[in-house]
């Protein structure tokens, strides 16, 4: 069975109260930011971290950040037949996002993409902030798992050449995050 959003607690990270020196996702660069580099990011306004607790257990992380995105003219046909002329598209990026390697392919990165989703939701709706497309930079190794989310990568010139290929997810054009495994 799937751990879902509604199993996890999501929590503001905080190393006095929960220990993230055990946490492994299998990924050391990951593992350290969790452990040390997030706490710089927060100092900085930079980033904000969440951990997912489950029965009090830290089993995944998610940073999340502001973010922009620059559309090849094509994928912003939208916006051009409406008569909106704007270069940068408002969005949150998913900029660290960690499962623990015991708790993988269990549905927890689902959860937390949801949690990200609903956090862009409320940006929109509640704070009325603009923000249309949820991004990150993937690792090659999980770009079929934002695939399956609904994330495509983005096809502008400035960003062709990365080795982590910039994805993003069109929040108006609905969820497949209730599907994906």
């Amino acid at each position: 069975m799937p751990i879902e959003l509604s199993d996890l607690e999501i929590v503001d990270i905080d190393h006095q109260k929960f220990d993230c020196s055990t946490f492994d996702c299998a990924d050391a660069d990951l593992n350290d930011f969790l452990k040390s580099d997030c706490l710089n990011y927060i100092a900085h306004g930079l980033s904000y971290t969440k951990l997912a607790l489950l029965n009090g257990e830290i089993i995944g992380f998610v940073a999340l950040l502001a973010d922009s995105i620059s559309l090849e003219i094509a994928e912003r046909q939208w916006l051009i037949k409406t008569n909106v002329h704007v270069t940068h598209i408002p969005a949150l990026k998913i900029g660290r996002l960690g499962i623990g390697k015991t708790r993988q392919g269990q549905g927890v990165g689902r959860a937390l993409m949801k949690y990200s989703l609903g956090v862009a939701i409320r940006l929109n709706l509640d704070l009325r902030v603009g923000c249309r497309f949820l991004t990150v930079d993937a690792y090659p190794d999980s770009v079929g798992f934002y695939e399956k989310l609904g994330f495509v990568k983005s096809r502008h010139s400035r960003y062709k050449k990365r080795t982590q290929p910039s994805m993003h997810y069109d929040m108006n054009k609905g969820s497949r995050f209730a599907s994906a495994e």
